[in-house]
């Protein structure tokens, strides 16, 4: 997801239709530039080279966006979660993770993550704990580092795990703290998106998998 503001202006975006290099092309009403959705940048047109804000979002189920968030709205879609969750179970190793980190792109592949949904690893001197939820398919990535600490985590069942440093649980989903003495404190969330692995790598020739 991305903020649709460049510069001045408010964009409209829509699917144009097109594929480049095996991944979905986007274009604004108001200028007619193609955008890559996978990059959030420019392709052609009068606003190439520009880069849209990513957003970070989250995938999750219902009933667990409910608990986290009781008062919320959703904007009501044509379902699809079926299809694309039997997809992406029927051979996981055509999809990643990626995400950018110590100047480099890289990615977490989905079959290691199906195996380990908690892994923790560090790029250069940076901590960081992938999570990742079995019924919402979805991955997260956070920066382990709260309150200048770096913490420890092991899982503990029902999307939760554990602090190996103060003992508080936290919700695997959303990074937060749920109960014991960190309670209320957050992992930092860092930007990702899942992909096809084909397309990641046509864009991120360079991408390096993280190791399990």
């Amino acid at each position: 997801m991305y903020v649709r503001q460049v510069d001045d202006q408010i964009l409209t975006l829509r699917v144009s239709g097109k594929l480049w290099m095996r991944s979905l092309v986007m274009s604004d009403v108001e200028t007619g530039t193609q955008w890559s959705h996978l990059l959030g940048r420019a392709m052609s047109g009068p606003l190439k080279g520009k880069e849209l804000e990513p957003i970070i979002t989250d995938m999750m189920t219902w009933g667990a966006w409910r608990k986290e968030f009781p008062a919320t709205t959703v904007l009501n879609m044509p379902p699809s979660s079926k299809s694309y969750s039997r997809d992406f179970y029927a051979d996981p190793s055509k999809f990643v993770f990626g995400f950018e980190a110590g100047g480099s792109a890289r990615a977490l592949p989905m079959e290691d993550m199906i195996k380990h949904p908690l892994h923790a690893f560090k790029i250069k001197n940076a901590s960081y704990l992938a999570t990742f939820d079995h019924e919402a398919t979805a991955t997260r990535l956070f920066d382990t580092i709260v309150d200048g600490q770096s913490l420890q985590f092991v899982a503990t069942g029902d999307n939760r795990m554990k602090d190996t440093n103060s003992g508080s649980t936290w919700n695997a989903s959303t990074g937060r703290a749920i109960t014991g003495p960190m309670k209320g404190k957050r992992l930092t969330p860092k930007v990702g998106i899942m992909s096809f692995r084909r397309a990641w790598q046509n864009f991120h020739p360079d991408s390096k998998d993280i190791e399990f």
